[in-house]
């Protein structure tokens, strides 16, 4: 008291800790349900804590997942082109009957081959060949 300090109080009397919100620092009070709130609170926010990481790299898994997916469809559709491309090469002599081909649809003969290619067209579906000339017209004319 000489030096200006207060006297050792007692830590387990009600005193300033009786005004407080919470149950566990007053020892007249059952505090068994607000430590069980307050324990259910702390075991809410770890697992969303905990959830939070999980949830993100499942996305990221996810979205991993569908790029190599659409990937793989693109590499299958530029090998399926590239194949259907060399096929076409092979069964042309490498370009040169397409070459024949622009050559005929540049000449004055386009005429008669585009008759020829509509009397294939109705006979394949079965139609009249005299009807290849209106085909043919369609074809030209648009």
């Amino acid at each position: 008291m000489q030096r200006g300090l207060g006297g050792m109080t007692s830590p387990v009397r009600p005193g300033p800790n009786a005004y407080d919100q919470g149950g566990a620092s007053k020892s007249s009070v059952n505090t068994q349900p607000f430590n069980n709130n307050r324990l259910a609170e702390q075991n809410q926010r770890q697992n969303i804590g905990s959830a939070a990481p999980q949830a993100a790299a499942d996305a990221m898994g996810q979205v991993r997942s569908r790029t190599a997916q659409e990937a793989d469809a693109d590499s299958k559709a530029q090998t399926f082109a590239a194949t259907r491309l060399s096929e076409a090469l092979y069964a042309n002599d490498s370009g040169a009957s397409m070459m024949k081909l622009n050559s005929i649809m540049q000449s004055p003969e386009k005429a008669g081959y585009m008759h020829k290619v509509a009397l294939g067209q109705t006979m394949g579906l079965g139609l009249s060949p005299d009807l290849a000339g209106e085909v043919a017209t369609k074809r030209q004319y648009g």
